[in-house]
């Protein structure tokens, strides 16, 4: 089975660096060349980003390198069973990602337009840093945060993903996968 990588690499403003204010998420989503895919930029108010964290409901909208609108995300405010829903370009909704209770595991369920699982994520709480890609009990992929140093961990919210799933998933697929990517980055590493 051939393997499709691509990361995920936050962007950090240094307004936020310095004055410690969170500002909108922005990303780069890159292939395993280095060529960028689409970018991604965080539309939410600033009051919710300052008191709500990574808790916060936003709406965000994923682009090609030229600009165009390849996918919307609507996540809106949950304590902690956390939904996010995922739109095509054309405004069709293509699915959902949604957290599952679970004390030992950080779970997600990914849904297609009929609500039904077509793979679920799990992070280990004792693998902080690792979320594995399961379909029907067998990983297919892997999401995995890279380390940035002791500097920029400690000091930025700044986050780097690699993720590796199958190469014939198709692109709707791919799409609810970064999706994920990104929900997992606000819930687990945002504050």
């Amino acid at each position: 089975m051939a393997e499709y990588t691509f990361y995920v690499k936050q962007h950090k403003e240094m307004t936020e660096v310095i004055l410690g204010f969170e500002t909108s998420n922005r990303y780069s989503i890159t292939t395993s060349n280095g060529s960028l895919m689409a970018s991604a930029q965080e539309s939410s108010g600033w009051i919710s980003r300052q008191i709500l964290r990574g808790l916060r409901p936003f709406v965000m909208n994923v682009t090609d390198p030229n600009g165009k609108n390849m996918m919307t995300l609507d996540k809106g405010f949950a304590f902690m069973l956390h939904r996010l829903e995922v739109r095509n370009s054309s405004g069709k909704y293509i699915g959902a990602i949604q957290r599952k209770f679970s004390i030992f595991h950080r779970d997600y369920i990914i849904e297609d337009p009929a609500h039904r699982t077509l793979f679920q994520i799990s992070g280990p709480v004792w693998w902080p840093w690792t979320f594995n890609v399961m379909q029907n009990d067998v990983q297919k992929g892997l999401i995995k945060k890279k380390w940035s140093g002791f500097l920029k961990e400690s000091f930025t919210d700044a986050d780097n993903f690699s993720v590796t799933c199958p190469a014939e998933w198709d692109g709707n697929v791919k799409q609810l996968l970064l999706a994920a990517v990104l929900l997992i980055d606000f819930i687990h590493f945002e504050n």
